[in-house]
């Protein structure tokens, strides 16, 4: 009687490992498109794509693709597939190098279009597009809309020299805007624009919430933690501000600066992939707890044959 009661109680442990272990979705569940075009800086600058998965369990994965961007005033500046190919080879780089046992998401382009989707038995988190060379990028979901797909946006306006390749990059470097535009455009509604001419990058995205509506807010808090380490690439510590957009019903968006002073990041959170219970943390106290039973049932049935 006492063997069947533990057989039962392993086998309900190994169903529940189970469960944990096909929480994630299968392939493509999550894609995010980027169309790129060509940077109106005149030298080189940066562009990078953070991508966060993880599979079926509490821990965060990272990957962070760098890649540089030549300008008009370069001897061969980046064409848009270039673009798109650069960052595609970087970032599947940095997923095989930071994760090459647990890698859950892919990078894909085709000319100037650049997919990253979640493997199979995995799901993304969150996305992260850091682009200093003023092109002009484009976001969609392979034809989703952002509301149906729970995908929230973040629009974070940074100065160009605050950037940080290495600590202390930017230290003492003026950081202000130069004069020129930011705009916006949401499917085939009218371009937003916002003169950038001697404001702050706070101003700017304040204009920018007033303008895009009610799916729009100014938020002191990130839309996520930034991502940063002192041996990162092309991290950008958290300025205080950012533009967020929840509920967006549009099936793209489309985010252009052209101001050398300024730089954007683009943030997507697919807040639909639930936080799964973490099975993976609280399987040992589970196990304790049902030994621990296991280990009183056999003790009161001693004590009571005993007596």
């Amino acid at each position: 009687m006492i063997i069947k009661k533990i057989s039962g109680i392993v086998f309900f442990i190994s169903l529940f490992s189970a469960a944990n272990s096909i929480q994630a979705s299968p392939a493509n569940t999550q894609q995010l498109e980027l169309q790129t075009s060509e940077s109106k800086r005149t030298g080189e600058t940066a562009l990078s794509y953070l991508v966060t998965w993880r599979k079926a369990e509490s821990r965060l994965y990272n990957a962070n693709g760098l890649t540089f961007i030549s300008g008009t005033e370069t001897d061969e500046p980046t064409s848009s597939s270039e673009v798109a190919y650069k960052l595609t080879k970087a970032l599947n780089g940095a997923i095989d190098h930071d994760s090459p046992h647990l890698r859950g998401a892919i990078a894909k382009n085709n000319k100037s279009t650049l997919t990253v989707s979640n493997r199979d038995g995995f799901d993304l988190t969150r996305i992260t597009i850091r682009d200093y060379s003023n092109q002009e990028l484009e976001y969609s979901l392979s034809g989703k809309y952002f509301d149906a797909a729970a995908v929230d946006i973040a629009i974070d306006v940074v100065y160009s020299a605050a950037v940080e390749y290495m600590r202390g990059f930017s230290k003492g470097v003026k950081q202000a805007a130069s004069g020129g535009f930011i705009s916006v455009t949401i499917d085939s509604k009218a371009p937003i624009k916002i003169s950038t001419n001697g404001k702050t990058n706070e101003q700017i995205e304040k204009e920018l919430a007033n303008a895009i509506g009610s799916k729009a807010q100014f938020s002191s808090s990130p839309i996520f933690p930034n991502f940063e380490q002192i041996r990162s690439k092309n991290y950008k510590s958290f300025d205080g501000g950012e533009t967020q957009i929840s509920g967006l019903k549009a099936r793209r968006i489309v985010i252009d600066v052209n101001d050398s002073g300024l730089g954007v990041l683009t943030k997507f959170d697919f807040t639909n992939v639930e936080k799964p219970v973490d099975m993976a943390n609280n399987l040992p106290y589970i196990i304790g707890l049902l030994l621990a039973s296991i280990f009183g049932y056999l003790f009161f049935t001693a004590r009571k044959k005993k007596a």
